[in-house]
């Protein structure tokens, strides 16, 4: 077998799948798991029967962590919800997130661990989304006392195929609660949670005083976007219009901007002539501590994965390999979390990723293309070709959960994914330039300004097109 991981993760994936269709107990999951995992070693000798029971193992033991994961402890705060109690809760706990702030609300994720409800009070855990009818100045790992209405999410429509209770069940969230009144959200001035993460968070917070500092409020949102994952600052008609072009994804720190952080982190560290593995070394923490900052979504823990594999690979005399590199991120994505794999998000990102090695490659051979003799025009027949078989792989499934179809996609991504590149390292270099020698920020912002524009107008246009979006049935 070429790629027994790609062939693992796929049996991964298959074990998943069949335990959410098929009823059955964590128990007898586990149990053939166990079975398989003692027959492979039984068969060490022979290598047909050893492949087989490896895969059993496998596939079982995707089918085992997806029926854990489906069972909740007994002091989970969802099996305290009453459905026919008007009357308020109120937990105790700390705030799991960095808190957004949006217009007049306040929306975090709690971690629970005190529940009081009609004078009886008691331990227990789980994740509830919290939103709050005001602005409140909340941090990450404080620790609150929230008093108000607690339900447990609708299943109103997200998109097509996936409802807003699907959604936050694939996050682990399986709560909400409606605070009353700010004075029922009272702080201890405590502090739980992550010390990584806190930093992570504080360094956020500085970056994105960088960006309203020097920038218009429309280009620090977008910047704030593109650099830092942080969505809120974002006019909703930008964001629609994105969606319309098919452009939308560069508006969220995904696998492309990791890639670019990557590349200059790497380049930054090999003109300083540090040695292979001092950059090594060097490279990985940061990676992973810009991923914490950028909001550790999908896209980004699967590309800080994968980079990180390539790195290794390289820093080893290893010939890194896409297929197994993407394996290895699924995994380690599903095994903390294996409701990813029904994420639209999850889907997305690696269909895409997917696509563009599967199928580029084959059209830019039945095309032809390496025969051009101007570089300019095959540069471009290349980015066409990377935009389309994107494009390609992905059309079905957005066509499917959110039922729009956009030709102009290919179109838009060949004029804006490379001004998104320009405006990512532009943005870097704002912050670098703001931190170290604020005087000269106002020209790098200048920059920033002037690319967004051209950006929103190149979109604004292209939508404008005829037959640009189709709304489907």
């Amino acid at each position: 077998m070429k790629r027994p991981l790609v062939w693992w993760t796929l049996l991964f994936c298959a074990g998943i799948l069949a335990a959410s269709l098929i009823k059955t107990t964590f128990l007898l999951a586990y149990g053939l798991m166990l079975a398989a995992l003692i027959l492979s070693f039984l068969s060490l000798r022979n290598r047909l029967k050893f492949n087989i029971f490896v895969s059993c193992f496998v596939f079982f033991l995707g089918a085992a962590l997806w029926k854990n994961y489906q069972i909740l402890p007994k002091c989970h705060i969802s099996r305290y919800i009453s459905y026919k109690s008007s009357f308020p809760y109120a937990i105790g706990g700390f705030i799991k997130n960095d808190p957004s702030v949006k217009g007049n609300k306040t929306t975090f994720i709690f971690q629970a661990e005190e529940i009081k409800f009609a004078n009886l009070k008691s331990n227990c855990c789980g994740d509830v989304l919290v939103y709050v009818s005001s602005k409140k100045n909340l941090h990450y790992a404080e620790e609150l006392i929230l008093t108000g209405n607690l339900y447990r999410p609708f299943s109103f429509g997200r998109s097509h195929r996936q409802s807003y209770r699907d959604y936050l069940y694939n996050q682990g969230i399986r709560s909400i609660m409606h605070a009353k009144t700010v004075n029922l959200v009272v702080g201890l001035n405590k502090h739980r949670g992550s010390g990584l993460k806190r930093l992570a968070l504080w360094s956020k917070a500085k970056m994105e005083e960088i960006f309203l500092k020097y920038n218009s409020p429309v280009a620090a949102g977008i910047l704030d976007a593109m650099l830092l994952g942080e969505k809120r600052n974002v006019p909703v008609l930008i964001n629609n219009a994105m969606i319309k072009s098919g452009t939308v994804h560069i508006l969220v720190v995904s696998g492309f901007n990791v890639g670019i952080v990557a590349f200059a982190m790497v380049l930054f560290l090999k003109l300083m002539r540090l040695r292979k593995r001092v950059r090594f070394y060097l490279a990985v923490p940061l990676l992973v501590f810009y991923c914490l900052i950028s909001g550790a979504s999908t896209p980004v823990v699967r590309a800080t994965v994968m980079a990180i594999v390539f790195m290794f690979g390289l820093f080893i005399k290893r010939e890194p390999d896409i297929y197994n590199s993407l394996s290895i991120a699924a995994l380690f994505i599903l095994g903390f979390n294996p409701a990813q794999l029904f994420d639209v998000g999850f889907q997305l990102s690696f269909v895409s990723v997917i696509s563009i090695v599967c199928l580029y490659p084959k059209i830019k051979s039945l095309l032809h293309a390496d025969s051009l003799k101007i570089k300019g025009a095959r540069l471009l027949i290349d980015g066409c070709l990377v935009s389309f078989s994107a494009w390609l792989g992905t059309m079905g499934f957005i066509a499917y959960y959110f039922k729009i179809f956009s030709p102009i996609t290919v179109l838009a991504n060949l004029f804006i994914v490379p001004l998104a590149t320009l405006i990512t390292l532009s943005g870097f270099s704002l912050i670098m330039i703001g931190l170290i020698l604020p005087c000269l920020a106002p020209f790098f912002a200048s920059t920033c300004e002037l690319l967004v524009k051209l950006l929103l107008n190149i979109n604004a246009f292209l939508i404008k097109l005829p037959v640009s979006c189709i709304y489907l049935p």
